[in-house]
């Protein structure tokens, strides 16, 4: 610990999760952002023999991870569609002569069946599941390929299954566990609080009154800060508003050349920007502990999606902003997005050659995921529009067992008398 990596002393909750994973439990752990869960499983990773392999949705997340363990001398490799092929050919070696960690994407383990059978010729000491929330239908970021992953788990002679995410309501966890086909793991939850994350809300009931107080916002703010919007076209017309304001900004999004999005970063990560304007394609795998503000031009489609994303501001534990721009309004562009998601899931639906009950069955559960989705927008937009700690709606919303309604968190907008602007819509 001291050695390698440079830890002094472990974080509330990664010593039960690192004892759990080296005694050979299957384990569950659901731990905030900023809170070491990479420890977790390389710690661990340099006292059990054999390869530990973690599973990873981003790229660039496993990227980050990887070198990080080779600049400390550890033997790592990683297996992704980023690689050149030589690239891919020198991987795929070290891989092969068996090396300490294997990072990849889910996609690769589910399609790949020679990738997994050299896998299946070594010690797999442990199989890890980063952001393991998108293994559940239930969850804010379902990836279809992390259902595969059971049978990966299995082809490989079921070796002890870490899962780690930082959001997940109790059905979430559950649903985890039956997903992956953990066999009664050891879970550990250490709550989602983080005492430095300051939670405000600003209404907005219009589009000019959105711009000015997101201007002032960046302008105060210290250091650079994030700022999340719902779709590509709002990424370029606040970037086009705030630059016009003076401010050093930058866009982010899915349709940006891969080097305008990398240099565009990399300006972020130097500390060059006042703020980065993005989608949520932003911000998972970036290593940036001193965020000071994350500001939401739009309400996310969930809680889980809202916490996660604000919960990128002050990894290093000072003082952050998380602030809503809220507009009730908002929510006619998830509600446009999950009617699409669901015209597209009825499609690939009619393309199969299922019997009647088949058909009913997929048409219920279908059904029943587009009310979860609805669902948790609905409570998104009631986070919104609460007079109470915004703390303590975030909590009870993730089922922890000791918030009650006397519960403050003595920061956020509402607890420090701001609550007169959160005029209940």
């Amino acid at each position: 610990m001291r050695r390698v990596f440079g830890v002094d002393e472990l974080r509330p909750g990664q010593d039960e999760v690192i004892q759990s994973v080296l005694s050979g439990r299957d384990t569950v752990a659901v731990m905030p952002t900023g809170s070491g869960k990479s420890l977790c499983y390389q710690l661990p990773g340099l006292h059990l023999d054999g390869t530990t392999i973690v599973v990873s949705p981003l790229i660039s997340l496993m990227k980050d991870q990887n070198d990080k363990l080779q600049e400390l001398g550890v033997d790592a490799t990683q297996l992704n569609s980023a690689l050149t092929k030589v690239e891919e050919r020198e991987s795929l070696e070290r891989v092969r002569s068996g090396t300490e960690f294997v990072f990849t994407t889910p996609e690769r383990l589910s399609t790949d069946t020679a990738f997994v059978e050299m896998l299946s010729q070594h010690t797999i000491d442990r199989f890890v599941v980063d952001e393991a929330h998108c293994v559940s239908q239930w969850g804010h970021e379902f990836r279809p390929a992390f259902i595969e992953l059971k049978n990966v788990i299995e082809r490989l002679g079921h070796p002890p299954v870490l899962a780690l995410t930082a959001t997940a309501v109790p059905a979430v966890i559950e649903d985890i566990i039956g997903s992956l086909g953990l066999t009664t793991p050891h879970i550990v939850n250490t709550g989602i609080f983080r005492s430095n994350l300051h939670l405000h809300v600003h209404q907005t009931p219009s589009d000019e009154a959105k711009r000015r107080q997101l201007a002032e916002l960046v302008r105060q703010g210290e250091g650079t800060g994030i700022v999340y919007t719902a779709t590509v076209k709002q990424v370029e017309a606040v970037h086009t508003e705030l630059a016009a304001a003076g401010l050093k900004v930058a866009p982010y999004h899915g349709r940006l050349s891969r080097q305008v999005r990398h240099e565009n970063q990399d300006r972020f990560m130097a500390g060059e920007l006042d703020a980065i304007v993005a989608t949520n394609a932003f911000g998972m795998g970036i290593d940036k502990p001193d965020i000071r503000l994350v500001v939401h031009y739009a309400i996310p489609g969930s809680l889980e999606a809202y916490y996660q994303e604000a919960g990128r501001a002050g990894r290093d534990g000072a003082p952050a902003r998380c602030a809503l721009l809220f507009n009730a309004a908002d929510r006619r562009t998830h509600r446009y997005f999950i009617a699409a998601r669901f015209r597209g899931a009825q499609t690939r639906l009619d393309r199969k050659e299922l019997g009647d009950g088949e058909r009913e069955a997929e048409l219920q559960e279908q059904s029943e995921r587009r009310k979860n989705d609805e669902e948790k927008l609905e409570r998104m937009v009631l986070y919104g529009q609460a007079l109470t700690c915004r703390w303590r709606v975030l909590l009870q919303y993730f089922h922890e067992a000791d918030i009650d309604d006397t519960f403050q968190c003595g920061t956020c907008d509402a607890c420090v008398g701001s609550s007169r602007t959160a005029v209940a819509l």
